[in-house]
């Protein structure tokens, strides 16, 4: 595997899975104590429609992508305030639909059917030089921002009311945070894929929240749970020849696994010895 680092596609790699993994595991951590995974996995699969207006007409596919799902983002904030439905039933609209409509303009494409797959399901050993500035760009906008306001995230999460009074603009607030969790799931898309892109931004930080004692160790484990969900994948993905994006979502999957087993036995036998 070392002598494979001197390859630049694997230098590529890396360093995307690396910074997606930062990103959308310190991100999942507002998604797991927001509930709100289902607005990440809506805008992922929206954002295919982003993908396939790059494809047809020759633009680089991320970028694309990225302002759509930012749009889809925006549009969904304001609708959902205006409109009398609840976000689920929008967002179950916005899902197929969306999906559907990008699936339609990539059948216009010839030789579509590998770009398809390659962004439904990742191809992270595929990421050329643009595709990696695009994700670079977005995960060094998003990660100062959720940086600095994560304290006001945190705590109008928990309690809008209070963050209100104390003169937080929750509502503003929440339209930033929607607005990077699209980005950052559109940075996702070409390591693990829009079908799996939930793999990186919900399962490391459910991970971290069944170990952690507060939220701030949760923001500290979730990457280090994260990147180290992308690299065992990738070196899974290399040196057995199997796909990337479902090899990282199936460690990410195994390591919540081991864990709630790990935690669900230490509360097994607390109760048992308390009860003798």
């Amino acid at each position: 595997m070392s002598a494979a680092l001197d390859l630049p596609f694997l230098q590529r790699a890396l360093a995307a899975g690396i910074l997606v993994g930062l990103a959308t595991s310190f991100l999942g951590v507002f998604v797991v104590i927001r509930r709100s995974a289902f607005f990440g996995d809506a805008v992922a699969h929206a954002s295919l429609a982003g993908v396939a207006l790059g494809v047809v007409t020759g633009l680089p596919p991320l970028p694309v992508a990225a302002g759509v799902g930012v749009g889809i983002g925006l549009a969904l904030n304001r609708f959902e305030r205006r409109s009398r439905l609840p976000i689920d039933t929008i967002l179950g609209f916005v899902l197929p639909f969306f999906m559907g409509a990008g699936i339609l303009i990539l059948s216009l494409a010839p030789g579509y059917q590998p770009e398809l797959l390659s962004y439904l399901f990742g191809s992270i050993l595929a990421v050329g030089p643009e595709s990696l500035a695009a994700i670079a760009a977005i995960v060094l906008v998003a990660a100062p921002l959720l940086l600095r306001y994560r304290g006001a995230l945190v705590f109008a999460t928990f309690d809008p009311d209070g963050a209100r009074v104390s003169g937080i603009r929750v509502d503003r607030l929440l339209v930033l945070y929607q607005v990077l969790l699209a980005a950052v799931v559109v940075a996702s898309i070409k390591v693990v894929g829009i079908v799996l892109v939930n793999a990186l931004l919900v399962i490391p930080a459910a991970t971290a929240k069944m170990v952690a004692r507060s939220v701030r160790q949760m923001f500290l484990l979730a990457p280090i749970l994260g990147v180290g969900c992308v690299l065992a994948g990738l070196a899974a993905s290399y040196g057995l020849d199997l796909p990337s994006g479902p090899s990282i979502a199936v460690t990410a999957g195994l390591l919540f696994l081991a864990v709630w087993a790990y935690v669900s036995g230490r509360r097994a036998s607390a109760l048992k010895g308390a009860r003798t």
